[in-house]
């Protein structure tokens, strides 16, 4: 009976890997695809990396809207980051990575933008109230670039950066009001 059960055992180990590695997370295999290329630069920071690296940039920070996105960055449990500046990577395999995302990643396009030949894709993948993961995908001129994240963040850590960058901009606007109310001369 032994002789039976551990070779069976070896087969459904086998087969969990091959069906494991076959689906897998598509921006690991879009990074590991292309990160070995010319002209492109790569790089991958674990969460303790890039919590450190947030808290030194914190300490020397003065601006609030700064400040704010620090502390949203400070909840990314690890960033990988690919720029191809000499025309590497394909824009027909970023637009493939999109749609594995869509369809193998369970991720939503959050925000889709086009504007003077570039084109901007967030994507995301929400549970409930946490954001899991992040991946933004850029194609622009001559240049691509994927940033992915995974994250502990919740929309209300998003909604409170939104806040505080709508008060800067009605601070900015405020301010420019007042500089023109001065500007106009009395008669």
């Amino acid at each position: 009976m032994k002789k039976i059960i551990y070779p069976l055992i070896l087969v459904f180990i086998f087969c969990s890997i091959s069906i494991a590695q076959a689906g897998g997370d598509p921006v690991k295999k879009f990074y590991r695809k292309h990160k070995h290329k010319d002209h492109v630069f790569n790089i991958t920071l674990p969460e303790v990396l890039t919590r450190t690296c947030v808290g030194i940039a914190r300490i020397f920070t003065k601006d609030e809207e700064a400040k704010e996105g620090l502390k949203l960055a400070k909840k990314m449990k690890g960033i990988r980051v690919l720029v191809d500046n000499g025309n590497q990577v394909a824009k027909a395999a970023g637009k493939e990575l999109i749609r594995d995302l869509e369809s193998k990643g369970h991720m939503e396009r959050l925000i889709s933008v086009r504007e003077n030949g570039s084109h901007i894709v967030i994507m995301g993948q929400i549970k409930g109230e946490k954001i899991k993961k992040i991946v933004v995908v850029t194609f622009a001129e001559g240049q691509f670039t994927m940033v992915a994240a995974k994250s502990r963040l919740k929309i209300k850590h998003v909604n409170q950066l939104i806040k505080v960058l709508q008060k800067k901009q009605e601070k900015g606007q405020n301010q420019k009001e007042k500089e023109t109310k001065i500007l106009v001369p009395r008669a």
